[in-house]
């Protein structure tokens, strides 16, 4: 009896408001794909910047920002030797108020799976910290 009711109650809001989905999907697919690949891109000039950096005798990477957009520069000592993504401003020029000492050395920045564990675990306290407040 109880699966009955629900799957009334499916049809009856699908029925509903199935047109008014439809045409929320269509307006927010584009700006959604837009922004993963953008996300993707950012990634991407990411690990090429870290794996130049390690090619590099005493290579690190600094994150700075153009036009709110983030670049990787990369440096070979402490000379700036390239930028990714390519940018039309001279690297001079991009690094003149970065703060230096927040480079990073490419053995020293964490892989994908150690970022993963680390946030599932701080997940993990903040869920523990919870339950034994509520106790």
């Amino acid at each position: 009896m109880a699966a009955g009711k629900i799957v009334g109650y499916a049809v009856k809001y699908g029925v509903k408001y199935g047109p008014h989905l439809v045409v929320a999907a269509k307006a927010l697919k584009e700006p959604a794909t837009a922004y993963a690949q953008a996300k993707l891109a950012e990634q991407r000039e990411r690990k090429a910047a870290l794996a130049e950096a390690a090619t590099l005798q005493a290579g690190t990477v600094l994150k700075v920002f153009h036009d709110t957009h983030p670049v990787w520069v990369v440096y070979a000592g402490e000379d700036p030797v390239s930028a990714h993504p390519a940018v039309p401003v001279p690297l001079a020029t991009l690094v003149e108020r970065a703060d230096l000492t927040q480079r990073m050395r490419p053995e020293d920045v964490p892989a994908v799976k150690d970022r993963v564990v680390a946030v599932k675990d701080t997940a993990t306290a903040k869920a523990r910290k919870v339950v034994k407040r509520d106790r």
